[in-house]
């Protein structure tokens, strides 16, 4: 047994060097990220409940797996509805903005919020889900992710991250559930400028950093304007290229439209957006899919997102 003086002498080097540790993952953290899950001054929210078969995101508390005084980011994945899905696509959304893969593509703490694209006016529409993604507790690419040993336990960690993997699947087969269903109108922009303007949204730049994925055929349809119309020649029954977006503009009532909707430049502050295309079978022609992505280009361009990337699905056929 070591004498009383050298036990204390190991015991204070032992608190001293977690300190020292402790002190230097915190400087190492990203901008509002809590050094431990139970900080005092910034706890993360894993009052969580158990869910049975048919709850996804209904009675669960809100902000689940969030720091509760902190903003440290927000992925923001708008999923549109209106034209008729095939499972094919639907996988492929899964294998994107879901599970595992989501935790793949997102750092943790950040709050994670869904909402559909259908046949809902945009200011009646709901957000579907939004909650942090809690961290997995081991190593990877994103700061922090790994259990702080100095003020974390590895299987609290991981209880939590099954909770929120689990409440995240659970949502996912609700949220997808009815994917062969067709709306009358397709408002992708009026969704776009709705999550970007509204303060309803919790997206705004008191955010670090934001990510916006829309998963869109980026066929807008509303009674202002049609891409089914401007994407389409005299000789052709069906979209099969698209004018270009200086040529919408000359439209005074659309022009207009855009115009009195344009963020102001504080609100895209901290801003990327992601576009995940989805191929529709008349898609696949090289005329309308490449006009459709350049006129979605200079849209961004002419509202000031400089920031984005389109990602085009493989023709699954």
């Amino acid at each position: 047994m070591l004498p009383y003086h050298k036990m204390i002498k190991k015991i204070l080097i032992i608190l001293i060097s977690t300190i020292f540790i402790s002190n230097a993952n915190a400087k190492d953290l990203p901008e509002g990220y809590p050094e431990c899950w139970q900080d005092t001054d910034n706890p993360v929210n894993i009052n969580v409940r158990p869910l049975n078969q048919n709850q996804a995101n209904m009675g669960q508390s809100k902000d689940l797996f969030l720091p509760q005084n902190s903003k440290v980011g927000h992925k923001f994945i708008l999923i549109d509805f209106t034209s008729p899905l095939k499972k094919a696509q639907i996988d492929w959304i899964q294998k994107r903005v879901f599970g595992k893969p989501l935790a793949n593509t997102t750092p943790p703490y950040w709050r994670v919020s869904y909402m559909k694209i259908d046949d809902t006016k945009v200011q009646s529409q709901e957000i579907a889900y939004s909650h942090g993604r809690m961290k997995t507790g081991k190593k990877s690419k994103y700061k922090g992710e790994k259990t702080n040993s100095g003020c974390e336990g590895d299987k609290q960690i991981q209880i939590a991250y099954k909770a929120w993997a689990d409440i995240n699947k659970s949502f996912e087969t609700k949220f997808l559930k009815d994917y062969e269903s067709e709306a009358n109108r397709s408002l992708i922009f009026e969704y776009l400028f709705h999550i970007l303007r509204e303060p309803s949204s919790d997206f705004t730049s008191e955010y670090p950093i934001r990510e916006l994925v829309i998963v869109s055929d980026l066929m807008q349809h509303s009674k202002r304007f049609s891409f089914y119309s401007h994407c389409k020649t005299e000789l052709s029954n069906v979209p099969n290229k698209c004018r270009s977006f200086e040529n919408l503009l000359k439209k005074t009532k659309v022009k207009n439209y855009i115009d009195d909707r344009k963020p102001k430049a504080e609100t895209l502050k901290n801003l990327k957006v992601t576009i995940l295309y989805i191929n529709h079978d008349y898609e696949t022609r090289d005329g309308l899919s490449s006009s459709l992505v350049a006129l979605w280009e200079d849209l961004f361009k002419y509202i000031g997102v400089t920031n984005y990337e389109i990602i085009k699905q493989l023709d699954i056929d």
